[in-house]
């Protein structure tokens, strides 16, 4: 009898002990919330960053976010990257953070035009307009000149509108193989032609976890948990997105299931987030020689100094472990 009234008690201590507390982490995207964040969405949704001990806020980018300015003064502890340069530019800059992970082993950045214009190949756009953002300058710019010939006097504004576009049928634009194709599609009824970047030998990354190197030191276990509960996230929503998308539906409207199936499956289709390495090393892998030559190929035009420490962009230390193969 004692022992069960012991055992008893003890049972009712356990259940009334209060969960551990979950460490807070604000993650800024790098837009608005869109499919393309799948996997950190799917994340939250399915509690795989609390079940490692973090309580994560998806804080939505967009245009007039300056990412990096906030990172560096601390408003959020990680942000997401565009490209390999990201981290690039905030040890330039003298605020020292690494990428520990990269959800796109591709870019999808993408050029897209008219059907029927002469256009077949990347060099038959040597000399032509093309609409560009401004960040386009000092990201794949550079690789086109250096690669492809294109020159300065070529680039016009792009304003994130699909009208200038659709009314021009020898007009050629900037884009992500996951959104804006479909939106010219059900805007103007136009199938465009689509040029990824990363198949013309565009090394750079796309949706990199990045944190400063002061918080990796500082709470390494955070920075796995969160790593590893987006993995997880991405392979959980490629097999069923429906959690995450209530989610990114929630944040911004402007989605429709019709879009974000689209993104999905462009994104399987083009091998953005599982291609060769991340089937060798796991979802997320990065690798050095990666890091290197994209750096060497923007040093080469003049985008950094030659003793640039190019390691400083990133860690090892936290991916290709082969999780979720």
């Amino acid at each position: 009898m004692k022992l069960r009234l012991a055992t008893l008690l003890a049972a009712g201590l356990l259940a009334a002990a209060p969960v551990s507390a979950q460490e807070k982490l604000n993650f800024l995207s790098s837009w608005r919330a869109q499919a393309e964040h799948g996997g950190y969405y799917q994340a939250v949704a399915k509690g795989f960053y609390k079940a490692c001990g973090l309580d994560v806020t998806i804080r939505m980018g967009g245009p007039g976010t300056d990412a990096k300015a906030l990172l560096a003064g601390g408003a959020v502890d990680a942000m997401m990257g565009s490209y390999t340069d990201d981290p690039f530019r905030l040890n330039e800059a003298g605020f020292e953070a690494k990428a520990v992970a990269a959800s796109f082993q591709k870019s999808p950045q993408i050029f897209m035009t008219h059907q029927g214009n002469g256009i077949e190949k990347i060099e038959d756009m040597r000399g032509k307009p093309i609409l560009i953002a401004q960040s386009a300058r000092t990201t794949y710019w550079p690789f086109l000149r250096a690669r492809y010939g294109f020159t300065d006097s070529q680039i016009r504004p792009y304003t994130f509108q699909m009208g200038p576009w659709l009314i021009d049928k020898n007009a050629i634009q900037q884009g992500f193989v996951s959104s804006e194709p479909f939106k010219v599609k059900t805007e103007g009824n136009v199938d465009p032609k689509v040029f990824l970047f990363a198949d013309f030998g565009y090394l750079s990354y796309s949706s990199l976890i990045i944190f400063p190197t002061k918080y990796i030191k500082e709470k390494p276990k955070n920075v796995q948990c969160f790593v590893d509960g987006t993995i997880d996230g991405w392979i959980d929503y490629l097999k069923d997105p429906a959690p995450a998308n209530a989610l990114i539906q929630k944040d911004n409207p402007d989605n429709t299931p019709e879009l974000m199936a689209f993104a999905l499956e462009t994104m399987k289709k083009y091998e953005l987030i599982v291609n060769d390495d991340a089937r060798k090393f796991g979802i997320g892998a990065i690798t050095e020689e990666r890091f290197k030559g994209h750096f060497e190929m923007m040093r080469d035009q003049g985008l950094y100094k030659p003793d640039f420490d190019w390691r400083s962009g990133f860690t090892l230390d936290f991916i290709n472990k082969r999780r979720g193969l």
